[in-house]
């Protein structure tokens, strides 16, 4: 299977330099914060400006009405009407502006997979023609396997994932995260064959770098990188990764 890399990033100079070594750029507003939904400005600026048909862009989707926690936390993402309602109006501008792919991730109070909400969003998005993935919120579910079931009855493409409970990637070692993305894997698969459809592809995140992909490659061809040093996006991380990543699809 061919190795893919996503790249977050919140600017059009970012996504300028990220392009020729991302398969996918996810979009969103105030990367420092973990993202909001982005500008159709800058999907637009970004479209204009890339390989559209090499390089796809994913619009993350994540009203700011959505800050209702100050931590990365389930209270951050739990669905209220007026963030359905935000996110519906986002993912359609979202697609007018040239994404061709959306990130959502609505949570239950309790901290499940919001089902209805994630059908509506997904629908809106089809509806358009886009390919629909799970952000990084799975992390906060209180039942992985549960939640990987879900995901896949929706239709999820891809979900992003640090292999751990919450947001901080540290709490647990590189062996335990790739268990757990093992894990996730397999939970996967078995989604996919009871509801008769492909496995959604576990994307890892979460401190990926070129340093320790080879060690993540091992349990998915994919992976999400920011691609930083010293807090910016970096030419020279960006190609010692996709060396990484060629040296896995045996030269790209």
């Amino acid at each position: 299977m061919t190795c893919t890399l996503e790249v977050p990033l919140d600017s059009l100079d970012a996504a300028l330099l990220a392009a020729p070594y991302a398969d996918r750029l996810e979009l969103c507003d105030d990367l420092a914060s973990e993202g909001w939904t982005p500008t159709s400005g800058l999907i637009r600026s970004v479209a204009a400006r890339i390989d559209t048909g090499r390089t796809h862009i994913v619009s993350m989707i994540r009203p700011r009405s959505a800050n209702l926690s100050a931590f990365l936390d389930i209270a951050a993402f739990t669905t209220t009407p007026r963030i359905l309602e935000d996110a519906l109006f986002e993912i359609d501008a979202s697609a007018r502006a040239g994404a061709h792919s959306v990130a959502i991730g609505l949570l239950t109070p309790d901290g499940f997979v919001d089902m209805a909400a994630c059908e509506k969003m997904r629908d809106a998005a089809l509806g358009h023609g886009l390919v629909v993935a799970f952000l990084r919120t799975f992390d906060l579910l209180a039942d992985r396997a549960r939640g990987m079931d879900d995901i896949t009855a929706l239709g999820m493409t891809r979900v992003v994932t640090a292999g751990v409970l919450g947001w901080d990637a540290a709490v647990l070692t590189l062996p335990e995260r790739l268990a757990v993305l093992g894990a996730d894997a397999a939970h996967a698969a078995a989604a996919a064959e009871k509801h008769g459809t492909s496995p959604v592809e576990i994307v890892p995140g979460g401190g990926v770098r070129a340093s320790n992909a080879a060690d993540f490659l091992t349990v998915s061809p994919h992976l999400h990188a920011s691609c930083r040093r010293l807090g910016a996006i970096s030419v020279e991380e960006l190609q010692a990764l996709q060396d990484v990543l060629a040296a896995s699809n045996g030269g790209r």
